[in-house]
């Protein structure tokens, strides 16, 4: 039996940050993975020779730089850009619009979205309140616990009873009902939902979609510099410098408990048999590969067994990456542009996820990059994200299915986005949910680690029992992106889970 202090699970940032923040405070932490790399959708993607894009997220901006801070990132590289990509989207007639404060189409629309700013500006503060601390106990909050709801109370009322009276009144609102009241032209419509549809699978038709429409717009923030995969390896650089030993290629069998009192984790063993002691086991995996795989059949209650295996990851986006030969410019000089021109686009293509079905005309979400080491001086390499894709497709993943995305996906670009696309392409790989799921080991093939709804959401990511990161056996904690925060707001989950364990020493 080998001895450490904290042994942490996974190879994803959750799992970085985790591990990071347990070993600042002292601890003696080792990272188990079956991956030979770390990283998971945040890993640099090669497409073609000196082509490769920084991970497969293309939303950088909500990452929790606040609950970072502690790290100490940028002492081992970290930078953020000064000089994030703004959001285009398709309009009238091909042209891109800007999405900002300064440039939103007719006059009245540019009015009503800085009156539609200054709200959500209002709400910013209450926002990150929620989102950068631990959900409550629900059953049994603690007297800090009750202070803080009150103030967040207070915080509420102190929006004022018009604005107070607007957010509970939308907040269940499909985005579709919520942005027809305030905007006229639909592109602007379509800009401003289409980003939040990427974790769901459900159009801006949706009931709650407002909400994650609120929380995306409230909780933007600068990018890490370079990407996801530049974070992840400076939150590698801050493990190795404080201690953190890798474990890659090691796949964890099972967690080994003592229950002659109470449910205590006591070693984790290996596949090859190997059994590390530890008292201190903190998962970045998904709820049901936790709790159902790694742990013997009897040590959970029923329903936190039944609640971890159908927590929803279904995967409902394909990714496109592309190499391509020249600058290869997006319309408007956009880094990021959406396609769809129209709510309606966006829930024709979600009608497909009903049915199981490829979309005919599939929306795109690409994001540029250019320069070292993303692409050779004068080419671009594009990451391009297509909405209303099942992981269970009628008809399975075929390689005819995969021929059948990948040329609609291209012949919407010449459309709408790039004519000379075919031309300029030195290379490209559509990853489909299910490769996602094979090849990065993203369960169900989701980016986010677990669908973004209401339900799915704060005290209830994964679920009631185990939303504050703690499980029925002592010393096991949940901090993946299936835990609150989850999902983009990336890095989150894994700091407060670590917290959370150093808290109950």
């Amino acid at each position: 039996m080998k001895a450490t202090r904290a042994v942490v699970l996974g190879a994803d940032l959750e799992c970085l940050a985790a591990a990071a923040t347990l070993a600042r405070a002292g601890l003696e932490v080792s990272v188990v993975d079956a991956a030979d790399e770390v990283g998971a959708a945040a890993r640099r993607v090669a497409v073609a020779p000196g082509h490769s894009v920084p991970g497969l997220w293309n939303e950088l901006g909500l990452v929790r730089r606040s609950l970072l801070a502690s790290l100490d990132l940028e002492g081992v590289g970290a930078a953020w850009s000064e000089d994030p990509p703004s959001l285009h989207v398709l309009g009238e007639g091909g042209q891109a619009l800007e999405i900002g404060r300064e440039a939103c189409g007719s006059a009245p629309d540019r009015e009503a979205y800085l009156r539609w700013r200054q709200l959500l500006d209002k709400l910013a503060s209450l926002v990150r309140g929620l989102v950068d601390e631990p959900p409550p106990d629900v059953e049994a909050p603690s007297p800090s616990e009750l202070l803080g709801l009150a103030m967040k109370g207070l915080r509420l009322r102190g929006l004022g009873q018009e604005d107070m009276m607007e957010l509970l009144r939308v907040a269940t609102l499909p985005a579709w009902d919520w942005l027809e009241e305030r905007f006229q032209d639909p592109a602007l419509r379509a800009g401003l939902c289409a980003p939040v549809l990427s974790g769901g699978v459900v159009g801006p038709r949706g009931a709650g979609t407002t909400a994650l429409l609120i929380l995306r717009e409230t909780l933007g923030d600068v990018e890490p510099a370079g990407g996801l995969a530049a974070l992840a390896d400076a939150l590698r650089a801050r493990c190795e410098s404080s201690g953190v030993r890798f474990r890659l290629g090691d796949r964890a069998q099972r967690l080994i408990v003592d229950s002659s009192s109470r449910a205590r984790v006591s070693a984790l063993e290996l596949v090859s048999g190997e059994q590390v002691e530890t008292g201190l086991v903190l998962s970045t995996l998904d709820p049901d590969r936790t709790l159902g795989e790694l742990l013997d059949p009897g040590l959970l209650p029923r329903h936190v067994a039944h609640e971890a295996r159908h927590w929803r990851q279904r995967g409902s986006s394909a990714v496109h990456l592309l190499a391509l030969q020249g600058e290869a410019p997006l319309p408007g000089n956009a880094r990021r542009l959406i396609t769809a021109g129209s709510p309606l686009e966006l829930e024709r293509a979600a009608d497909a996820l009903k049915y199981g079905e490829l979309p005919e005309q599939p929306w795109l979400d690409v994001r540029r990059w250019s320069g070292e080491p993303h692409a050779p001086a004068g080419d671009a390499s594009w990451c391009v994200h297509v909405h209303g894709v099942p992981r269970q497709l009628d008809g399975d993943w075929t390689d005819e299915a995969r021929s059948t995305l990948r040329e609609r996906v291209l012949t919407r670009i010449e459309e709408c986005v790039l004519p000379e696309v075919r031309q300029q392409l030195v290379g490209d790989e559509l990853l489909t949910p299910a490769d996602l799921e094979a090849r990065f080991g993203l369960p169900g093939g989701h980016l986010y680690g677990g669908e973004l709804a209401l339900d799915q959401l704060w005290a209830q990511r994964p679920c009631l029992a185990l939303g504050r990161y703690r499980t029925p056996v002592a010393g096991l904690y949940l901090g993946g992106a299936s835990s609150h925060p989850g999902g983009p707001f990336a890095c989150g989950a894994g700091v407060l889970a670590a917290r959370a364990a150093l808290a109950d020493r």
